[in-house]
C-alpha cells in the first residue's frame, strides 16, 4: 500500500463521512478555523520531518510516496498533517455539537 492509497482509507473516506455526517454542524467558520491550524502543522511539523529525514531516523521508500517533497518530506506526509488536523478536529466539532 503506498502512503497515497493509506491518506485515501484511513483519513479521506472517514473525512468524507464526517462531512456527510455532520454537514449541518460543521459551519464555514469551523472550516476556517481547521485550514488556520492545518498550516500552523505544516509549519511546525515540517521543519522537525527534515531534520529527522536529514539524520536517517525515518525514511520513506520510493515506490510508496509520489517523489514530491518539501525539502525532504513527502508531499504525502504534508497531506497527513492537513488531513489528519481536518478529521479530529471536524470529528470533535460533530461530537460536541452532536451533545449541545
Amino acid at each position: 500500500m503506498t502512503y497515497g492509497q493509506f491518506l485515501a482509507v484511513f483519513l479521506v473516506v472517514p473525512l468524507g463521512i464526517v462531512f456527510v455526517l455532520g454537514r449541518h454542524r460543521l459551519t464555514p467558520l469551523h472550516v476556517g478555523l481547521l485550514a488556520a491550524i492545518s498550516v500552523m502543522a505544516l509549519v511546525y511539523t515540517t521543519p522537525w520531518d527534515n531534520l529527522l529525514i536529514a539524520n536517517g531516523v525515518w525514511s520513506y521508500g520510493p515506490r510508496q510516496v509520489l517523489g514530491l517533497t518539501v525539502g525532504r518530506v513527502p508531499l504525502e506526509e504534508c497531506a497527513f498533517y492537513v488531513l489528519q488536523v481536518f478529521l479530529s478536529g471536524a470529528v470533535t466539532v460533530f461530537l460536541l455539537r452532536r451533545r449541545a
